[in-house]
């Protein structure tokens, strides 16, 4: 997470202020490569710069972020607690074949 350039700053890069690790469910994909998130659970895991509070989303919020931003910080899919159900779904949507459906197999 990065803190705004203040104005009138012309060089430099913007000030690292943490880190937080989010859990999400994907609600939504857009085709112009946003993504909307519905929070399941919200941590900071780094809080480096003392006197500034980094913003944790609260659980059951939507969230919008691009995929390139997603795809930037490592992301992991859980697994279901039915993963058979899972397969099943997929094998409905057999049409389109998707890099987010695909299995840790592959």
């Amino acid at each position: 997470m990065f803190a705004s350039r203040r104005r009138g700053r012309s060089k430099g890069k913007s000030t690292k202020v943490g880190e937080r690790k989010i859990a999400a469910e994907v609600i939504s994909r857009g085709d112009d490569g946003w993504v909307q998130l519905l929070v399941r659970r919200c941590v900071v895991t780094k809080d480096d710069q003392a006197g500034r509070a980094i913003e944790v989303f609260r659980n059951e919020t939507t969230i919008r972020r691009a995929l390139k931003t997603i795809l930037r910080g490592n992301p992991e899919r859980l697994p279901w607690p039915d993963e058979s159900a899972r397969k099943d779904l997929i094998a409905s949507r057999a049409t389109a074949k998707s890099r987010f459906t695909r299995d840790n197999n592959d």
